[in-house]
C-alpha cells in the first residue's frame, strides 16, 4: 500500500496558523530535501544523455568555470559534500582533462584545480541545458513568488549557516572538554 501524502495546501494550512506539526512531511527541512532530490534526480537524468559527467561533476566543474584555482576542501565546503566525494569528482574531472591539478605553493599538502581549456568548451557546450532545465522549473511561479522564493532560500541559508558554525563550536569546545578530561585523568 502506498503511502498517502496529505495534499500541499493542507499542510500549508497548518503551517500558517501556527497548528501542531501532524507529520514529518509539515518539516520544512524534509520537504526542502524531497524536493531537492527529486529535482536532482529528473535533472541528472536528463543531463546524463548528453554529458559524461555526473551531476555533481557538472555543478563543480560550473564552480570551477567561475572562479579561480579552488581546493577540495573549499569545494566542498560550499556544496555542502563530504570531501571525498568531491575528491572523487574531481579526479574524475581531471582524469577527463575538464580540470587541471597543481600543488598549493602555500600548503604544499593541498592541490589546486582549475578549469582547462577542454573543461571551459564542455561546460559553455552543455550549460544551455542546465539553463532551459531552470526556465522549464521556475516557469511555475509568477515574478512575485519567485522573489519571495529568493528571499525565503537567502534567509533560510543565514539560518543554517548561523547554526552550522554555533554546532561546529559546540562540538570544538566538547572535544576540547575531553581532552582536558583525558589529560586529567592521565596525570
Amino acid at each position: 500500500m502506498p503511502i498517502s501524502k496529505p495534499t500541499a495546501a493542507a499542510s500549508s494550512d497548518r503551517r500558517a496558523t501556527g497548528a501542531p506539526i501532524r507529520s514529518v512531511r509539515d518539516f520544512v527541512s524534509y520537504r526542502l530535501s524531497v524536493l531537492s532530490r527529486v529535482l536532482d534526480r529528473t535533472t541528472e537524468a536528463r543531463m546524463i544523455k548528453a554529458s559524461v559527467l555526473a551531476l555533481t561533476e557538472n555543478r563543480i566543474l560550473g564552480l570551477l568555470y567561475d572562479g579561480a584555482a579552488t581546493t577540495v576542501r573549499a569545494v566542498a565546503k560550499e556544496m555542502c559534500l563530504d570531501k571525498a566525494q568531491v575528491s572523487r569528482a574531481m579526479t574524475k574531472l581531471v582524469k577527463h582533462a575538464y580540470a587541471g591539478r597543481t600543488i598549493d605553493p602555500v600548503d604544499r599538502r593541498s592541490a589546486e584545480f582549475r578549469i582547462t581549456e577542454k573543461g571551459r568548451d564542455y561546460y559553455t557546450a552543455h550549460i544551455h541545458k542546465a539553463r532551459e532545465m531552470q526556465v522549464d522549473m521556475l516557469k511555475h511561479l509568477d515574478a512575485d513568488e519567485l522573489a519571495k522564493l529568493d528571499t525565503a532560500i537567502a534567509k533560510l541559508m543565514t539560518f543554517a549557516e548561523e547554526r552550522a558554525e554555533a554546532l561546529e563550536e559546540e562540538m570544538q569546545a566538547a572535544q576540547a572538554r575531553a581532552a582536558r578530561t583525558v589529560g586529567t585523568l592521565a596525570e
